[in-house]
């Protein structure tokens, strides 16, 4: 349709005075609960709803089980100016609405098309404190969606240096969040140092390449050593050993 600036121009000049303004009358009845959102994931997400504004949903903390919710009200209201009668005007959407229209993608319309921020971890909940099933429920599509983009991490690990430039970010994180020690995407653990010959060991090691026994008690179950040599080892470090 081609613009019409004149209509604009008219518009504006129309504006320039007093204006009324027309809430809805039937704000007053409007529900008084509160719409939570949530993200469990590792990813931070920033979502343009335009004049609602920009909703930050920061990453999940280490060590929390989610972040601290963002809040809508039962009724998201914004304003606009009515260019029939050059009233301000209310436009009211339920909070639940907005909620899904941040979460999921085409739900409420084309806004958030392509965006499901669910599969990355966020969710929202008519509760100030998520339910287990509710945690479950999210953590449960998590993890399904990270095996899926790791599985074609895989694919592209397996076909090569120049096919892994095309490892996402996102892929990185999902095998951090397994534990997963990839080509590209190494985790490095702590090592401590063998009391023995001061050479890095791993954590959790029962003998160090060096022969010095670090747990005498888990090599013995391990089959490690023998009982005999760990009841040595536990005696000349002063430790009682535990019944065989």
């Amino acid at each position: 349709m081609p613009s019409r600036p004149d209509i604009s121009r008219n518009v504006e000049r129309q504006m320039d005075g007093p204006l009324e303004y027309q809430p809805n009358p039937l704000n007053e009845f409007a529900p008084k609960y509160h719409v939570y959102i949530f993200n469990i994931g590792p990813l931070a997400h920033v979502v343009e709803k335009g004049s609602l504004g920009t909703f930050r949903i920061p990453p999940c903390p280490s060590g929390k089980r989610y972040t601290k919710a963002i809040v809508l009200p039962a009724i998201v209201r914004s304003s606009y100016i009515d260019a029939a009668t050059n009233a301000m005007r209310t436009d009211d959407v339920e909070g639940k609405y907005i909620a899904r229209d941040i979460v999921n993608p085409y739900l409420g319309g084309d806004w958030s098309e392509g965006q499901n921020l669910e599969e990355k971890g966020v969710f929202w909940s008519l509760n100030e404190t998520p339910t287990e099933d509710e945690l479950e429920a999210a953590k449960t599509k998590m993890e399904a969606f990270f095996r899926k983009i790791l599985a074609v991490a895989t694919s592209l690990e397996a076909q090569g240096p120049k096919a892994m430039e095309s490892i996402t970010p996102t892929m990185r994180l999902a095998a951090a969040y397994f534990q997963e020690d990839r080509p590209w995407n190494r985790i490095y653990k702590k090592l401590a140092d063998c009391p023995a010959c001061s050479e890095p060991m791993k954590s959790g090691t029962l003998k160090h390449a060096c022969g010095y026994v670090v747990d005498p008690e888990g090599a013995y179950k391990a089959g490690v050593i023998s009982a005999e040599e760990r009841d040595d080892l536990l005696a000349r470090r002063g430790v009682k050993a535990s019944k065989k």
